[in-house]
Formats: structure tokens, C-alpha cells, sequence
């Protein structure tokens, strides 16, 4: 029996000991991942792009545009990219952002770690008005010390453009000291590119080994199995 439903992969260091923790909001911190991908199926749908649900989920986590990039096959669908983004955007803000949900256990989670002195940054592709709704979800401003949102960077996962920030806003000058937290293998490869080490949560709906094998140190159920596993020397070393 696996304890906290961690997997360890090849990356060494410690959980325990990093002076900063980047935490990507959406799927990580908040609820976002069936949501988000219903959102997509049915915007494509009305541009005429029929996808299943693992089609899109595959590439959840990823940037709106290297999403549809990914899924758009080339010629007239790809010219009406800017209008499937907008209207995206605009059924999220309106039917969806609502609905959505913190997961459990994620202000301790938080807790712990800054009384263990650790640096605190959250991480998010939403716009202004979004990341305020997921900061009121989360109710964790008083612990968190910076907050990038998509307005602050040209791109998004993959890329390491959020966690860049987050580390130069947080004057952390070594990545290796640094370790983010999110939910998709485009977290992990994120972190690569940002030279940090990463973990991932099962929260994203993605599979252990999808998350190992983009780079996730280790991988959690969730934020309490995180939390439980931080108190464990043999999985949080």
C-alpha cells in the first residue's frame, strides 16, 4: 500500500525543505478541470468542431491558444480562433466561474507551509476579475505572498512564463529552491523549462504516469494527501 497515493520519480530533493512553493490555481487549487473542458466542448461545438471529452481533456492545462492549436485542424477553423477564445471566455465568465469550488484542505495546506517559513506564490491564466473570484474561493491572502495572473505574462503552460514571474516577484534567484505545485503533465514541463522541481495532484484528472513522465517529483491525491505526506520523512525527502 502506497501512503498519501505519493509516486516518486527520479527527481531528488526534498518536499519538505523549499524555500517557495508556486501553486497553479485552476485544477490545483480550485475545481476547474471538468468544468473548463465542458466549457470547450461545447463553444467548439458551435463553431462545428465535434470533440470527446478526452480529446480536450488530453490537452487541459495547456494555453488557449496551443490548445486550440493542437486541436483545430488547419484552414477555416483556425481563422475563426480569436472568435472560439472569445466566446470561451465569455460563457467561463458568465455560466461557469460561478459554479466552481475550492478543493478541500487547501488553506492548511497552505498554512503549514508558510509556518515552516516557506514563500507562498499563486499562478493563474485568468484575467484580473477571474484570479479575485478564485482568491475569495481560496481565502488565503493573508498567507500568500504574490498572485501572477495571465494579464501579467504573454503565455501560459507549458510555457515557464507564470513561474518566472512568480519567482522574480518573489526573489527567489535559485529555481532549485523553488517547487511548484500544479495538475497537469504542462505544469511539470513548466517547471522543467523553468529549471525547479515540480509534484503534481491527481486533481487534474490526468494519471500518475502522465505526470511522472512530464517531470513531477512525486505525485498527490490531493492538497490533504500533500499536507500528510509534507509530516512523512520518507515521502517528503
Amino acid at each position: 500500500m502506497v501512503r498519501h497515493l505519493a509516486v516518486r520519480s527520479r527527481t531528488a530533493g526534498s518536499l519538505a525543505e523549499a524555500k517557495a512553493y508556486v501553486f497553479h490555481v485552476e485544477g490545483t487549487l480550485v475545481d476547474t478541470v471538468l468544468p473548463s473542458v465542458n466549457c470547450w466542448l461545447q463553444t467548439l461545438a458551435e463553431f462545428g468542431q465535434v470533440f470527446r471529452t478526452a480529446d480536450v481533456h488530453r490537452f487541459h492545462g495547456m494555453d488557449s491558444e496551443d490548445l486550440l492549436d493542437r486541436l483545430l485542424p488547419e484552414g477555416a477553423a483556425r481563422e475563426n480562433k480569436e472568435f472560439i477564445l472569445a466566446k470561451y471566455r465569455s460563457r467561463w465568465a458568465t455560466e461557469v466561474l460561478p459554479t466552481l469550488r475550492a478543493f478541500p484542505g487547501v488553506r492548511e495546506l497552505i498554512g503549514e507551509l508558510v509556518a515552516r517559513g516557506a514563500k507562498i506564490a499563486l499562478v493563474s491564466t485568468g484575467g484580473a476579475e477571474e484570479v479575485a473570484h478564485y482568491r475569495t474561493l481560496l481565502g488565503v491572502d493573508d498567507l500568500v505572498e504574490v498572485v501572477v495572473s495571465g494579464e501579467d505574462v504573454a503565455r501560459g503552460m507549458p510555457h515557464p512564463d507564470l513561474i518566472a514571474a512568480a519567482l522574480d516577484k518573489l526573489g527567489i534567484r535559485q529555481p532549485g529552491d523553488a517547487l511548484l505545485v500544479g495538475h497537469s503533465p504542462y505544469d511539470a514541463e513548466a517547471a522543467h523549462a523553468a529549471h525547479m522541481r515540480s509534484v503534481g495532484m491527481l486533481t487534474g484528472l490526468f494519471a500518475r504516469a502522465d505526470l511522472v513522465n512530464a517531470g513531477s517529483q512525486s505525485v498527490f491525491l490531493d492538497a490533504k494527501s500533500l499536507r500528510q505526506a509534507l509530516a512523512t520523512p520518507e515521502v517528503a525527502a
